[in-house]
């Protein structure tokens, strides 16, 4: 045995790792993930979700060289997972940066995917967005994160969902488009029954709640205008999936809904069975001006792919989707009936389905390495967490049994709508 050889098994055993100029410590297993280092000042921790703590930042590549680097603000974010001991966070960048090659923005999340043992839910969503076109999908990368010196373990640093000419491409209201032409554009809308941003209302006709994450300031003066819109556009949505001529395409749902959205949100979150995505939560749409109300951009997975116990999530058989108001409404349609069956058959002659498979392989392989430090960091393959469909022990067994489901689910969603 080489003297080398000897002096990597003495840090592997002993847990010494290098210690960068800028305070964090390596771990000692190899990884071909960037790192990404966040001192907050004075080291405080971050605690509240409310409350950004100054900072800086730096990415760097294996061989520690700056990838980027500045200032920043960051906070706590999410709900119940912030409830997590691996938590995540929200990244204001004093300066817009194009982190890893995704445009540039200030505006960033680390996604922690604490109940996520193959850290690859989200990202495997994701994937299937863009492999359907959709308006927009959040880019993402995976990193290993170090905060005030201590190792964090493997996050996805992902797009903050926002307006913006390389996000939600919709124009920002101001006070003063109050015009006709401008009042009805754009709105971001977070349907959230935990209602949570300042202003939120409900539907007319079912138990769905409608949350303006942009703008931000409808219930300062002035705007009154459009948070009189906006609330009358859903109302009129409403009435218009419930109504006797629902199915008119002039005067019922299509008339105020981007159809070919609502219908590729609609197969991604079925066929990966989201249990959070039934219209009522994390489901975004948003409103362009004088445009329909659009589905997207598509969120929160980490649950997803059979990794949930309670609403019947973790079953391969069955529609959750479809229960959700407005869908089975439109289900309803013939014409949108069709059209789900349609784009589901060009799912599979494009080759969409099976190549799941092979980016999920191909992801797992990129974390391989990183896997490590992450579950040495959080030892929980062999624990129980709710509301975790199973526990493996491995995170090779977290994959497989990730594939698994999601081949049985394919199988039984295409028996429901190939013709």
């Amino acid at each position: 045995m080489s003297l080398l050889i000897v002096f990597v098994l003495v840090l592997a055993v002993s847990g010494c790792g290098n210690s960068t100029d800028d305070g964090s410590a390596w771990t000692p297993a190899e990884t071909y993930l960037p790192r990404m280092t966040v001192n907050t000042t004075g080291a405080k921790e971050v605690t509240s979700k409310d409350v950004y703590l100054t900072g800086a930042y730096k990415m760097t590549d294996l061989e520690g060289e700056a990838l980027h680097e500045g200032s920043l603000e960051i906070k706590g974010r999410g709900n119940s997972t912030w409830l997590m001991p691996k938590k995540p966070y929200r990244l204001k960048l004093t300066d817009s940066t194009a982190l890893m090659g995704m445009p540039g923005n200030r505006h960033w999340v680390l996604l922690a995917n604490y109940l996520d043992k193959t850290l690859l839910r989200n990202d495997v969503a994701f994937k299937l967005g863009r492999m359907l076109g959709m308006e927009y999908t959040t880019r993402s990368v995976f990193v290993e994160l170090y905060m005030n010196g201590d190792y964090r373990g493997v996050y996805q640093l992902t797009e903050h969902i926002r307006i913006g000419k390389n996000r939600v491409n919709i124009p920002e209201l101001k006070v003063t488009d109050t015009a006709e032409s401008l009042i009805s554009g754009g709105y971001l809308i977070e349907v959230d029954e935990r209602r949570g941003e300042d202003f939120c209302f409900d539907s007319t006709k079912t138990a769905m709640v409608f949350c303006l994450s942009h703008p931000e300031t409808l219930l300062e003066a002035g705007w009154e205008p459009h948070r009189e819109y906006i609330v009358d556009y859903i109302r009129q949505t409403d009435e218009a999936i419930f109504g006797d001529s629902f199915t008119d395409p002039s005067t019922g749902y299509a008339a105020h809904i981007d159809v070919d959205s609502a219908i590729e949100y609609y197969l991604i979150n079925e066929l990966l069975r989201n249990p959070d995505a039934n219209l009522r939560l994390s489901t975004f749409l948003f409103k362009k001006r004088e445009g329909k109300l659009t589905f997207g951009p598509i969120w929160d997975f980490d649950i997803a792919i059979g990794n949930c116990m309670f609403n019947s999530a973790y079953k391969t058989e069955g529609w959750h989707i479809r229960k959700a108001p407005w869908f089975s409404r439109m289900f309803e349609d013939p014409a949108f009936e069709q059209k789900a069956r349609t784009r589901w058959a060009r799912m599979k002659t494009e080759g969409m389905l099976a190549g799941l498979y092979d980016y999920i392989d191909t992801r797992a392989a990129d974390l391989d390495k990183a896997q490590v430090n992450n579950f040495e960091k959080w030892p929980i393959l062999s624990t129980y967490l709710w509301p975790n469909r199973v526990v493996t022990g491995s995170y090779k067994g977290e994959i497989d049994a990730m594939k698994e489901w999601l081949t049985s689910r394919i199988a039984w969603m295409d028996d429901q709508l190939s013709d």
